[in-house]
């Protein structure tokens, strides 16, 4: 494998024997649509594998479980979002700019510095969820999360170890250890999770228990994924000799660690945060009210088992927006490395061309899948689950179908100006959304008619102005780029929008014969041949194209 925009480099790097190590096929580079297509059909199998671990678990553990679930996920995200977030990023950017000069050994001791580092912050991390798990629970308004929270410490451990890995290989632009890595963790915690909870229901558990017994899968999957990735490196490294050449001090390679890292991990944190304060309001207000100093808003006095089920019925919605966004997360990682590389080497052209591929193939994604949820909400939440709350359910799924599109903007926004070096701008863009989205989910669950439905639509706003932000950032280094991808946008949008109208059409006629599940089915699979016909149709990819996807060195 690899990636073209390097070549000049990597030969003349193989000539000087004496400064650049001897490197086999596992080690060298691959392109962005390389690593990109790999983590795709990585992120395929762990997301459904994930849909196959959910649902059943939402019927295992019921409304109310799955309130506790969603939780103690919450606060797990809070903090593991500094490990799959800024130090995996730090780690890539650093190792992919130090070997564009050829200094593999330098890379090594980036990585070396890194495990030892995330190692201690993930055992302190780990320290305080188990030690506070109660009291973490309480705070949010979900109590019986307490033990949850303590099991998601281990996996909370094993996330700061992994980041130090991933961001070794995906600095590499190798992204086949990453991917695999996700793979276990995803089988481990469909098979132990589900065989866990079933036990613990059975035996007359509580919602406490079960939804800890389903999580424990999370945390040996975690654990296995860690022993890959050690297992992993020692066969990259295998037959790679380190060349004799300067590297900067520990002090220096943790002082830069951290000068990626913070803002990356501060801005991922801060939408984490966002979601803990998100369910303190929703459970609050659903309940007896928000007292903030002065300031005293009522609650809407469901009770805490009603607003616990509510709270699960939302989560079920957010998890399905969950899926077709993971899908997105391959092309941020992707495009950082090579993005930063074409950067440092000054190769505009290259550039220009990642630019263009990164919005092109996200949106590519975002935008059916955006447009099929708003359509065929009410079959999807149907499908998948039979058992929830539709009347509730339905209208959050609709919203997220819109936030999807938003999403993917914002990711792809965000990791272009980290791969540019400006990681301090998405953090600014994440934090004044963030306080959008706390106030305006505040203002609209408060309204009777929309009560847990109006945070989905505070999701939309608070994306909305972090695009907006963004865009603003990125206009320096836009341009030559803008037209491109706004032709392709429109190309890919228009192909959407047309599907939609399919998928509207096919599903009245289909539902009303065959029923809401089985016609909402046939209706999603023939939307989705639709839109297959129509992107090829519009040329907005072809066979060509995608044949290239794999190079050869």
């Amino acid at each position: 494998m690899t990636f073209r925009v390097f070549c000049a480099t990597i030969n003349q790097s193989r000539s000087e024997k004496k400064r650049v190590p001897v490197l086999n096929n596992s080690t060298r580079k691959g392109s962005f649509l390389e690593g990109a297509f790999i983590l795709t059909i990585s992120t395929a199998f762990v997301k459904l594998a994930g849909l196959f671990f959910t649902f059943p678990i939402a019927g295992i553990l019921k409304d109310g479980g799955m309130g506790v679930f969603y939780s103690a996920y919450d606060i797990y995200n809070m903090f593991a979002v500094l490990a799959s977030a800024g130090l995996p990023v730090a780690v890539s950017r650093m190792i992919s700019e130090t070997l564009v000069s050829g200094n593999h050994r330098e890379a090594e001791r980036i990585y070396q510095v890194a495990v030892r580092l995330f190692t201690v912050i993930g055992a302190v991390i780990a320290g305080f969820m188990f030690v506070f798990g109660d009291w973490l629970a309480a705070r949010i308004g979900n109590p019986d999360a307490g033990l949850s929270i303590r099991v998601l410490a281990v996996t909370a451990f094993c996330a700061f170890v992994m980041s130090a890995l991933r961001g070794y290989f995906q600095g590499h632009s190798v992204m086949i250890y990453t991917a695999v890595s996700q793979v276990i963790e995803a089988v481990v915690k469909l098979v132990l999770g589900i065989v866990l909870a079933l036990i613990v229901v059975r035996a007359g558990a509580g919602d406490s228990k079960s939804s800890a017994a389903a999580i424990t899968g999370v945390s040996v999957g975690a654990v296995l994924a860690v022993v890959f990735l050690l297992i992993g490196k020692k066969r990259f490294d295998r037959n790679t000799v380190l060349p004799d050449l300067p590297v900067r001090s520990d002090k220096a390679i943790i002082k830069e660690l951290f000068r990626i890292a913070i803002p990356v991990s501060l801005g991922s944190s801060v939408m984490s945060v966002v979601n803990v304060i998100d369910n303190f309001i929703i459970m609050h207000l659903l309940q007896e009210g928000i007292k903030i100093g002065p300031i005293t808003l009522s609650g809407l006095n469901f009770g805490y088992e009603a607003a616990k089920g509510l709270n699960g019925v939302f989560g079920n919605a957010k998890k399905i927006f969950n899926f077709p966004s993971a899908f997105i997360v391959p092309f941020t990682v992707s495009i950082l490395p090579v993005l930063t590389a074409a950067w440092t080497a000054r190769d505009r052209e290259g550039v220009k061309k990642n630019l263009t591929n990164c919005f092109k193939y996200s949106l590519m994604l975002a935008l059916p899948a955006g447009v099929g949820m708003f359509i065929l909400a009410a079959p999807i939440f149907s499908i998948l689950y039979p058992k929830g709350n539709a009347e509730e359910g339905v209208p959050m799924l609709a919203t997220f179908g819109i936030a999807v599109i938003l999403y993917a903007v914002v990711s792809v926004t965000g990791a272009i100006l980290q791969a540019f070096g400006r990681v301090n701008l998405p953090l600014v863009s994440l934090t004044v959304g963030g306080v959008i989205k706390c106030v305006l989910t505040t203002v609209l669950v408060s309204i009777p008619a929309l009560n847990i439905k109006g945070a989905p639509i505070a999701t939309c706003v608070c994306y909305v102005v972090m695009i907006a932000m963004n865009l603003l950032f990125l206009q320096q280094f836009m341009r030559g780029c803008a037209k491109p991808i706004l032709v392709n946008v429109a190309k890919t949008a228009a192909a959407a929008v047309l599907m939609g109208g399919a998928a509207y059409l096919l599903a009245i006629p289909l539902e009303s014969a065959l029923g809401l599940r089985l016609g909402g089915l046939l209706a999603i699979a023939l939307a989705g041949a639709v839109y297959a016909a129509l992107i090829f149709a519009f040329r907005v990819v072809t066979l060509n194209e995608l044949k290239t996807i794999r190079r050869r060195g």
